[in-house]
């Protein structure tokens, strides 16, 4: 896999990447937005698979940076990206993913934690593409009625309930961050938070219950959902 680092302080930056090119990811090190933009431009035909980018830098910030790359005109980047920041509010959060983000880390961090963040940014970014009815196993989604099929039963979701089905279903067995499912579910940022989050998988959950009980949407403290499908389909 194949990084773009982008540190300004010298001593992190170094120890960073050192360990990254240990874990075998291919690092390249910028320690400044502009020639974080240079790297990406002289690396379009072999582009980045995802971009580890500083909250704080200087000229440049990284929530600029992150606009610059997502902007469709300019570098139309399609990677992943992930703030790293020693912001942690819900506010910050939301300002990095309306900016393009895939996800966050805030400062301190464990080598561990960065690792498996780029490994799960990584494998949501080559997902295939979901045809408008899509069966797998016992079960069919039907992305154009937003419709679930099972055992001969159908159930009708809103939009936002199947969506966030939908990338549960596709990521099952995968701890996924509030902050990737508010990116997905939520793109127009509206309505968007914790109690929002929490109320649709609560009614998701009530709906699954009788439809299909061997689906579970489980929390994981301080970190996210997971959906967990048992086999007896």
């Amino acid at each position: 896999m194949k990084l773009l680092l982008v540190e300004d302080d010298a001593k992190l930056g170094a120890v960073v990447q050192k360990l990254l090119t240990l874990e075998n990811f291919q690092t390249d090190w910028a320690q400044d937005g502009k020639e974080a933009l240079e790297f990406v431009r002289d690396n379009r035909l072999n582009a980045y698979d995802v971009i580890i980018l500083d909250w704080m830098l200087p000229e440049i910030s990284g929530i600029e940076i992150c606009r610059i790359l997502r902007d469709k005109a300019k570098y139309n980047y399609q990677g992943g990206i992930i703030f790293v920041t020693a912001k942690d509010s819900t506010e910050d959060c939301i300002n990095g993913l309306n900016a393009g983000a895939d996800d966050y880390i805030v400062k301190p961090f464990q080598t561990g934690e960065l690792i498996a963040r780029v490994n799960a940014v990584s494998r949501r970014k080559t997902k295939p593409f979901i045809d408008d009815v899509y069966t797998k196993g016992a079960l069919t989604l039907n992305n154009t009625q937003n419709t679930l099929s099972y055992q001969g039963k159908e159930l009708a979701l809103s939009r936002k309930e199947f969506n966030l089905f939908r990338l549960l279903f596709i990521n099952n067995g995968q701890v996924l961050p509030r902050a990737t499912i508010f990116d997905k579910v939520w793109p127009d940022k509206l309505d968007t938070g914790p109690a929002s989050l929490d109320s649709h998988i609560y009614m998701l959950r009530k709906k699954l219950k009788d439809f299909a009980p061997n689906i579970k949407i489980k929390l994981i403290k301080n970190i996210g959902y997971v959906m967990e499908i048992s086999r007896n389909d």
